[in-house]
């Protein structure tokens, strides 16, 4: 049996997160056919057996995904479930979770009403492909859980930066742009090249080296992670590259390793890369050439094998052409660019990380859980978040901590938020209708010129679940032709 519990949190944000993607209920079983998290109807069922004979009990028999169209007209796949005469839902899809070609837990989508059978049914096929690779987000965290447990205690005590381990699943987005980005490091993971990680402040830099760290070969090994702009000219050199003993005034007289040698066969994360000193830099190719790194005051070369990821919020081509960057070291480090987008660029994932930073401090703080305001939620979506995803969730954190009733308002939000300069976007001159006009044509402006939609009506009107005719009406509108 595999043990679920390790994960029960995760596991219940994650099929809340599916509900509100797919605006349809969603539970998940183990094994043994008892549920583990549901939504909606499932939500008070959570730690109940799900009835034998039903769909989601056949899938976990047979490993194969399995999907009833009508619960009423499917008798033959009903007929024995005990609970057939009482079921109240519409249409089911059901996808398997598998560890080594062996079932060990069902996930399963549940419509209800009408509507949401029709989309199930029209939209059947991208549902299965959707499942598929939810089901292999959570086998690959089930995988991770069972290889974490079996670590050394020493590596913790050693580098506490390894206490929570990262993958690309907890990497929060359903942004296209988002999913290339994963797509590109995932290929890499193995690969001994370095990586130059590039974007603003807060947009999650380092939890991508840290999953592109934990999901490779080298993941059993350190990943150890170095602020260049946080740490003084004087002192970077021997953080980074160690020093003997007596090697300058007020060292250890044993001398101490540096950040390199701690990573040895696993990763090292140079932050904020743009900052390291002129004085630095040569030394630093020179590691990157030749593999290997002297301490200070020392005379021998120390081989090492560290796989090197640097990041960076400034232009490194600018700084190069002022002179405050070396050529030779940038096109050393640029090997493999990714680059992180900033928050207002990926404002469909920004409720996405409302709910989940909701959630989250909710459960720290021991509070029931909150909703949020729609219209705030929508002045949220349109704020520019100069600091990102860092500044978002400290909003969050500022708002579950003030929130006064069961519904986080405009009231609760930080004072720097708080202030008449920034409702501008909101237009507080109009009226409800008028404001929900003005997100509808975001909405509309955003699917009709963003890919994978730009000019196809026919995907755009089943993306928005409205028929053809409405959509050429509302683009008509709001002129946008």
């Amino acid at each position: 049996m595999v043990n679920f519990s390790g994960i029960q949190e995760f596991i219940q944000t994650f099929s809340e997160n599916m509900s509100e993607v797919l605006r349809l209920d969603v539970t998940i079983l183990n094994d043994k056919g008892l549920r583990i998290s549901g939504t909606g109807a499932y939500l008070n069922r959570v730690g109940e057996f799900a009835p034998d004979g039903s769909l989601l009990r056949m899938i976990m028999e047979t490993g194969k995904p399995a999907m009833i169209h009508d619960v009423i007209k499917n008798k033959s796949q009903c007929m024995n479930c005990q609970f057939f005469t009482q079921c109240k839902v519409s249409a089911t899809i059901g996808f398997p979770i598998m560890i080594r070609s062996r079932p060990v837990g069902v996930i399963g989508i549940m419509g209800f009403t009408s509507e949401q059978k029709e989309r199930m049914i029209r939209n059947s096929e991208m549902l299965i492909r959707f499942l598929q690779h939810q089901s292999s987000l959570l086998e690959n965290k089930l995988l991770l859980l069972d290889y974490n447990q079996e670590l050394e205690c020493k590596v913790y005590e050693d580098f506490p930066t390894l206490e929570r381990k990262v993958s690309f699943e907890n990497i929060i987005g359903q942004y296209s742009g988002l999913q290339d980005l994963i797509k590109k490091a995932r290929r890499v993971t193995n690969s001994p090249s370095t990586i130059l990680i590039m974007g603003e402040s807060g947009t999650g830099k380092e939890l991508l080296a840290q999953a592109i760290h934990y999901e490779s070969n080298r993941g059993k090994y350190p990943f150890v992670a170095i602020n260049c702009a946080a740490i003084p000219e004087n002192l970077l050199e021997s953080e980074l590259f160690g020093y003997e003993g007596g090697a300058f005034t007020g060292s250890r007289r044993d001398g101490n390793i540096g950040k390199f040698e701690y990573a040895h066969k696993g990763t090292i994360f140079l932050d904020e890369i743009g900052d390291m000193p002129l004085s630095l830099q040569p030394k630093l190719l020179r590691v990157l050439q030749e593999r290997s790194i002297e301490r200070i005051g020392g005379k021998k070369t120390i081989p090492i094998n560290v796989r090197v990821i640097a990041a960076t919020h400034r232009n490194l081509e600018e700084l190069v052409e002022n002179g405050a960057f070396r050529e030779d070291l940038y096109y050393r480090l640029n090997v493999i660019p990714l680059n992180t987008k900033p928050l207002r660029e990926r404002r469909d994932d920004i409720v996405l990380f409302l709910n989940y930073f909701i959630r989250k401090h909710c459960r720290l703080l021991g509070r029931n859980d909150l909703r949020i305001d729609p219209v705030l939620e929508q002045w949220l979506i349109q704020y520019e978040w100069p600091g990102n995803i860092r500044q978002l969730e400290n909003a969050v954190e500022y708002m579950v901590n003030f929130a006064e009733s069961n519904t986080i308002e405009f009231h609760d939000l930080p004072d720097y938020l708080n202030k008449q300069e920034n409702f501008a976007g909101l237009k507080r001159g109009l009226s409800l209708e008028q404001m929900i006009a003005e997100y509808e044509k975001n909405i509309l402006q955003t699917l009709y010129f963003a890919e994978p939609y730009r000019n196809d009506k026919e995907k755009i009107s089943q993306e928005l679940q409205i028929s053809l005719s409405t959509l050429y009406r509302k683009l008509d509108k709001y002129q946008l032709y």
